[in-house]
This record gives structure tokens, sequence and C-alpha cells, in this order.
């Protein structure tokens, strides 16, 4: 990886691979040099055009009637599979269609989906569920905090924000280790990292997931209950038809991914953050505030950008920064790079909970396809961060454990695992 990395030193610009796993691991190097030197970058390998300052990104964000959500290939979000490989094809047949909701229609369509649950992911709606996300915290902490030590990432990264999740689709407790399995699955297609085998094995958890919640959607039509799940299927607005299968298992699985999975990422990397970066860590355990620790929470979102890049269709010929991209172009809005750029943050490698721009960022995007989950995931990274910090200090990597990895991801980025020690209060 090393010789990747330093290559894109100092190699012609053109040189550089974006979509290469070392790339996907640790883009650093590239976003500085697209910041400096192209700023509109098309990837040889793919002709994907990769657009990397902050006004741009923004910009691209906002106009999507220029920078369309809708793809070519008829890919439809991440509660199906599209493929012509007949192995694949065969087992997506087994269940239910794409069909493009939110993350992968335009306005109207993607208003008209967004509307069903927008009132569930309020900041209203979701601040009666603070004490619910201080037990859980709580619980989690407690089945390791007496040993010192944890793999962070499997012990409170991940369960935090799946088990909340989990309470507002309507899915046991007992069933989390599924939620996981298909939310790794829904990752794994967006990745563009998996091999045939890997592709397979996506398209039968994503068809067990599609099995799973029909036959509890089933129930929830005829014995609804407070749930998320039971608004979907049982909503009609404005007079309209409730949704249907096929777009409940869409907005589903793009629920399950915006809840969870950039969440989770985030804890984890604000972690590692903390340690690497002591005079923060030593502002927060001097004042953890609520000022504070939201304060954390917004510097941790900007400087790890979970959500990496956000792919866009031209729906015409445009120029940006100088270039020309065609019609029917495929784009990466650059939120990871977005969010390094000294001219919006200075000194933007620099971590820093005193940004006076701090919520500038734009981890969560912009524009109509802003994150639906936002709300939700500040909400369990304030309480996360707050109830670790009521309990544990003197954070460290764990001696033995090696340096902490990333992903290889085209759209998420998130560490692998890390292996957190510290003292108990």
């Amino acid at each position: 990886m090393t010789s990747v990395l330093e290559h894109a030193r100092t190699c012609p610009i053109d040189e550089i691979i974006p979509m290469s796993p070392e790339m996907l691991k640790c883009p650093s190097i590239m976003n500085r040099r697209f910041h400096h030197e192209a700023p509109v970058f098309q990837d040889p390998t793919t002709g994907i055009f990769f657009i990397s300052r902050y006004d741009d990104v923004v910009a691209m964000s906002m106009d999507h009637k220029t920078f369309s959500s809708v793809m070519p290939g008829g890919q439809a979000g991440t509660g199906s599979m599209v493929s012509d490989d007949p192995e694949i094809k065969a087992i997506m047949d087994q269940g239910y269609p794409g069909v493009s909701t939110m993350l992968t229609a335009d306005p109207p369509v993607q208003r008209h989906y967004r509307k069903f649950v927008n009132g569930a992911f309020s900041p209203e709606s979701l601040k009666v569920l603070e004490p619910f996300i201080d037990r859980v915290s709580n619980e989690l902490v407690d089945a390791f905090i007496d040993e010192g030590h944890c793999e962070f990432l499997s012990a409170f990264g991940v369960p935090l924000p799946l088990t909340v999740i989990a309470s507002q689709i309507g899915a046991p407790q007992s069933d989390l280790p599924l939620l996981r399995k298909w939310t790794n699955a829904f990752i794994g297609n967006l990745s563009q990292q998996l091999d045939r085998d890997g592709l397979l094995q996506a398209a039968k958890d994503v068809l067990e997931f599609q099995l799973y919640f029909v036959e509890k959607m089933e129930v929830r039509r005829a014995h609804p209950e407070d749930d998320i799940l039971s608004k979907l299927v049982n909503a009609s607005i404005d007079g309209e038809k409730p949704l249907n299968n096929s777009e409940c298992l869409s907005m589903l699985s793009q629920i399950m991914v915006a809840g969870n999975e950039t969440t989770s990422a985030a804890l984890t990397q604000g972690m590692q953050l903390l340690i690497n970066n002591p005079d923060q860590y030593e502002m927060v355990r001097k004042d953890p505030s609520p000022e504070m620790i939201h304060c954390l929470v917004e510097e941790v979102l900007r400087y790890t950008s979970p959500s990496s890049n956000m792919f866009r269709r031209t729906t015409r010929e445009v120029e940006v920064n100088g270039v020309a991209i065609p019609e029917n172009s495929v784009c990466f809005a650059r939120f990871a790079a977005a969010n390094q750029d000294d001219e919006r943050f200075p000194d933007a490698l620099k971590f820093d909970i005193t940004r006076p721009n701090l919520k500038d960022h734009v981890a969560f995007g912009k524009g109509v396809h802003h994150c639906l989950g936002a709300a939700l995931s500040r909400r369990e990274m304030n309480g996360g961060f707050k109830v670790i910090f009521e309990r544990m200090e003197n954070f460290r990597l764990t001696p033995g454990a090696g340096e902490p990895e990333f992903s290889a991801n085209a759209l998420l980025h998130g560490l692998t695992g890390f292996d957190l020690s510290f003292d108990k209060k």
C-alpha cells in the first residue's frame, strides 16, 4: 500500500487511480492533489468525474436538475441488485424488483417518497429517543468496561446505532446480527469492490432481507405498531395509495444504511481521533458539557466524512471549474474532499473542535438529498460520546493490536475495526 500511496504523491496527476482499493482506504493524498491540481478530475479508468472543491460540491448538490440522482443501468438504491450475471439474476428474481425511491430518484418522485418518513426523522420526533440512546449506550459500556479494553467497532460503534434503528423499523433486538449482515450486503453492493463470490453472497443476503421484511410488513398492515415500518406500510398522504412491497423495501434498506453505517464509522474513527489528538481530548475531558460534545461531534463528522462520495449523472453538458463535463457523465460529489478544502476550513487536516464554522461541513450532503438520518446520527453520536466520557478515560490503542485499517469502498469510509484500551472512571 505504501508504494501506491507514495507514488500518488509525486506521479503525474492523470496516473492516480481513485477507485483503487489503496486510494479508497487512504484518500487524503489524492484529495490534496485534486484540490490544488485537478478540482474536476476525470478518472481515466472509469470515466467518472471527481469533483472535490467545497464550493463546487455544494453547487452540484444544490442543482438536482443538472446533476441527477437517476443513474444509468437501472441501479435502484440499496434494497436490490442489478446484474447481468445469470446466477445473481436468478437469486434476485425470487424476490422483489428494485425501485428508485429516495437515493436514486429526483424530485418530484424523490420528495414523494421522503414525505412518508420525514416526520419520523425530524429533530422533534427523535428527541423522545434520547433516554433510549442513553440506556443502550450504558448497557453496551457495561458489557466491556471491567475488561479495560474492547474492539470498539463491534462493541459500541455498530450496536448503538443498529439497536436504535432496529427499534424504529420494528425488528427485535435478537435479530441485530441479521440486520448487520444485510447492511453489510447493501454496503458491499455499493462498494464496487466485490468479486463475483462476494456479489453472489450479497444477492443472497439482500433476498433474505426482502423476504424477512415482507413477512413483517404483512403483520404491520393488519396490526400496526408505533414504528417506522407500520408508518410505511399504512401511510396514505394526500389521498395517495400506500406504498407497495418493493417501495417499502427500497426505503427500509436506505433507512438502515443512513441510520446505521455512517454513525458506526464516525463514532469509531472519533475515538481514534481523540487518541491521536490529545489536546482535543483534554478539552472535552475537562469540559464534557453538551456544548463541547456537540462541537466534538461536528468536527468528527467533518474530518471523517463517512459518506465520502455520492454519485450523480449530468443531464446536460455543464462546465465546472473550467472543465466541460458532457451530458450523461457520471460524477462523484467528493464530500470527503470538500470537507478537507483549506479554502473553507483553514488547516483542514488539523482536527480542531474549536473551529468557528464547524457546521459548514457536508458530511450529510446538501440540497434535496441531505441525509435522511442526519438528525438521528447526531443524537446517537452526542449521546454515545456523553456516556463514553462519563464512564471512561485515558483512551489508547491496545498494545500489539496493530495500526487500524480502513475499508475500501467507493461511497463510504470507515475503519474495519479499532482495538481500544481505556481506564474505568
